[in-house]
């Protein structure tokens, strides 16, 4: 065992109804940390019951893809069909849990509703993912692959091509979402990006429905836009990207009028908050007959655009959570995103709650 299992097992023969934010706070771990080490114990036969357990406050559910990010930074110009000389790197990756642990850095309960192979890759994403989310519901399945996406960017930061091995998710039915109900009745959040196949996302939304609980959606790509659901009845938040918009009304947006037309139909599917992003061009964000525009941030500099979204997606909710007014939580968005933009990290390393408060103070 290490040394924080056998503090925690000490700590527990002392106080066994100690709840999880209490141990801690006396190991000086994050709360998905000790739920992971609990778990871990309780599979191992070291503790037997879970009496030291005492229900913990309105978990945020993310249910979507983890994956492991390979990125080949291209040295000079991209050239196709040829050989290009690169600068590689592997990170933690995977939309619904890059959203998992912005969320978790900003002081959130995290529980990661996902799958993984039994290989190098899931223990790579455990490794890095345990501190700031839950991982305790993952399914592991010795016989798959967990997922990989592989990025070629450019010397500007932009993602030129990217490969997507995320066959895995299809192993997320909605059986299996049911054989979770439970967790939805604590909830103050769903999140769900579109891995999952449309039965599985619809299975989603329709027991958070059932138990009351505020849903966001967040698309990944173009392709997987099949993913989503005909009917957005439920969902709270609805948040895309302008081309994802176009896939989703089956319009163009070239115009104010076009754009405020695809607010329209989305509301009209049932979402009760639209967010559409557009780059540099800022987000809009609407509700009701209420329709706003917030402007971009210019970074400083571009190191790597990925994960920006996530960010983005992350502090809106955030902020969202914590009782802020739609466009405030917008901004907190584009805030994160914009220093996530700054940062060579998928997830910026030095997130708070306190921080993002402070960026945003400054950009106002």
């Amino acid at each position: 065992m290490s040394s924080k299992e056998h503090e925690l097992l000490e700590l527990l023969r002392k106080n066994p109804y100690a709840s999880q934010q209490e141990i801690a706070e006396a190991l000086q771990l994050s709360r998905p940390s000790i739920a992971n080490l609990i778990s871990g114990l309780v599979k191992s036969g070291k503790i037997k019951g879970r009496a030291y357990i005492v229900a913990e406050a309105n978990p945020v559910l993310v249910f979507g893809g983890m994956n492991v990010d390979r990125k080949m930074v291209v040295k000079g110009q991209l050239m196709y069909q040829t050989s290009n000389p690169v600068t590689s790197y592997q990170t933690v990756g995977g939309v619904a849990r890059n959203v998992a642990e912005n969320l978790g850095r900003l002081g959130h309960e995290v529980k990661l509703m996902s799958v993984a192979g039994q290989d190098m890759e899931w223990e790579f994403l455990r490794e890095q993912t345990n501190e700031w989310a839950d991982l305790q519901h993952i399914r592991n399945l010795d016989q798959e692959r967990t997922g990989t996406y592989t990025a070629v960017i450019d010397a500007e930061g932009e993602m030129q091509v990217a490969f997507a091995d995320m066959e895995i998710y299809q192993h997320l039915t909605p059986e299996w979402v049911l054989t979770h109900e439970k967790l939805f009745k604590s909830a103050t959040l769903v999140v769900v990006d579109l891995n999952l196949a449309k039965e599985t996302v619809k299975a989603i939304l329709t027991t958070a429905k059932t138990y009351n609980i505020p849903t966001a959606i967040v698309p990944v790509s173009g392709p997987k836009m099949q993913n989503l659901p005909d009917s957005l009845e439920g969902v709270t938040w609805m948040i895309c990207n302008q081309g994802e918009a176009e896939m989703i009304t089956g319009q163009t947006i070239a115009s104010a009028e076009e754009l405020e037309k695809a607010h329209q139909l989305l509301h009209n599917k049932g979402a009760q908050f639209v967010v559409i992003t557009n780059g540099s061009d800022g987000v809009t964000m609407s509700e009701e007959n209420h329709m706003a525009h917030i402007n971009a941030i210019e970074p400083d500099v571009i190191r790597d655009v990925t994960g920006a979204g996530d960010s983005f997606v992350a502090a809106l909710l955030h902020q969202w959570l914590e009782g802020k007014s739609s466009k405030a939580s917008v901004f907190a968005g584009i805030v994160n995103a914009t220093k996530t933009l700054e940062s060579t990290y998928t997830v910026r390393t030095e997130l708070t709650k306190e921080l993002l408060e402070k960026e945003m103070e400054d950009y106002k």
